[in-house]
């Protein structure tokens, strides 16, 4: 978030609106709110959204005097009102939108607040693959709504779960960000496997036999086979993917990047920083107070001969983490030479039969994101799930 709000406080007051909201009190309301920073949500060059009262606010803005004209006579927030208007008239859970207004090259979207609504990837992660709840009743809401959405016709072009809003205590779920939502009508057997690939990005919260069930489910394929094809299929894309934009994602997580680590002091050596590691979720899996007080119970300093082969372990766990590899992450990194282990979970098992289905699926996984790993390097969780310990003895796709 922005510390300065990027629009001007009284933006909604400018007489030269022209605004499209069907209830005056709406649009009275819209007309009298100000823009300032503490209610910024997102700021980009393109882009600013602001959450004030009950509504959300996102103002497509103009870089430049050519998409200032386009903009003025092709305005985004129109389209996406009339994509939230076509949800809500074939029952499509969205959010709701109020309506649109123009002003010169800009145009903004009003939508109403959805008060314990939070990103369906985050909930997944907290409460499935880091909270250990049972998936099952989350998955049967995901593919029931993705259905819904699929059999009446509607095409979504950037389907993630970052655009799928899902409340936990009453089990809804709502579209967001609808700007990419078509209405063709019928939806083409390779359009919906096109969707559905992000079930796959679920992978670190299932097993084998959960993963194959929901791709099935959601109709992406007919037989556990077809959904195995299709499960690898993606599962290589995205390491590919990964592979392609390594370079930037790698300088991020050395440098402190937010998204990856917090870059601070090193307790008790000066002019040296430590980078303290983030989960999934962005959340530190190492506090500042815990390295400057001593590392908690559990966490192992691991020391390597020199900073180059320091840097490729710490790059490996950010590679596994960004392809959803469950193992043993490297929580915080002082150069030149140290990094420090989390702990293993609670029940992990080093040794598993390794001609069952399972570990098949699983070392069929790695192979696919370009991960080798020996069988000594790999246990089993209390939830069936594979998990890789020693990072000393793996090598990632970006090391090829």
């Amino acid at each position: 978030m922005s510390s300065k709000s990027p629009l001007p406080a009284n933006l909604l007051k400018n007489k030269h609106w022209k605004w499209h909201i069907p209830s005056e009190k709406t649009a009275e309301t819209v007309r009298g709110l100000v823009l300032s920073a503490p209610h910024l949500v997102k700021s980009t060059p393109v882009r600013a959204v602001y959450h004030c009262e009950d509504f959300y606010l996102k103002f497509d803005r103009s870089p430049n005097l050519w998409s200032a004209f386009r903009k003025s006579i092709y305005p985004k927030s129109r389209v996406e009102y009339g994509i939230g208007r076509n949800l809500a008239a074939a029952g499509i859970p969205s959010v709701e939108c109020l309506g649109w207004g123009k002003l010169g090259g800009t145009n903004v979207l009003i939508t109403r607040a959805m008060p314990g609504f939070e990103p369906m990837e985050g909930v997944f992660y907290r409460e499935i693959v880091y909270g250990g709840g049972n998936p099952d009743g989350i998955l049967s809401e995901i593919t029931a709504f993705l259905k819904k959405f699929f059999d009446a016709g509607f095409y979504h072009g950037d389907l993630h779960f970052g655009n799928i809003l899902y409340n936990p205590g009453t089990h809804e779920l709502a579209w967001v960000d609808l700007i990419a939502i078509g209405h063709p009508g019928t939806i083409e057997p390779a359009a919906r496997r096109f969707m559905s690939r992000c079930i796959v990005t679920l992978r670190e919260g299932l097993n084998r036999a959960r993963m194959l069930r929901t791709i099935r489910e959601v109709g992406a394929a007919e037989t556990d086979a077809e959904a195995e094809t299709f499960y690898f299929t993606e599962v290589r894309h995205s390491a590919l993917h990964l592979l392609e934009t390594w370079e930037k994602r790698s300088g991020q997580a050395l440098s402190g990047y937010p998204k990856f680590a917090d870059a601070v002091p090193c307790p008790g050596a000066p002019g040296r920083t430590m980078l303290l590691r983030k989960d999934w979720l962005e959340r530190p899996l190492l506090t500042k107070e815990d390295a400057a007080n001593g590392m908690p119970a559990g966490y192992e300093l691991l020391r390597v001969d020199n900073e180059a082969e320091a840097e490729t372990i710490y790059l490996r766990s950010i590679y596994l983490q960004t392809l959803r590899v469950r193992h043993r992450r490297v929580a915080a990194f002082t150069r030149p030479n140290e990094l420090w282990l989390e702990p293993l979970p609670a029940g992990f098992e080093g040794s598993f039969p390794h001609n069952d289905p399972e570990a098949a699926f699983f070392w069929r996984t790695l192979d696919e994101q370009m991960i080798e790993a020996p069988a000594s390097s790999a246990g089993r969780l209390p939830d069936g799930s594979f998990y890789l310990t020693d990072l000393t003895q793996i090598r990632a796709g970006f090391e090829e």
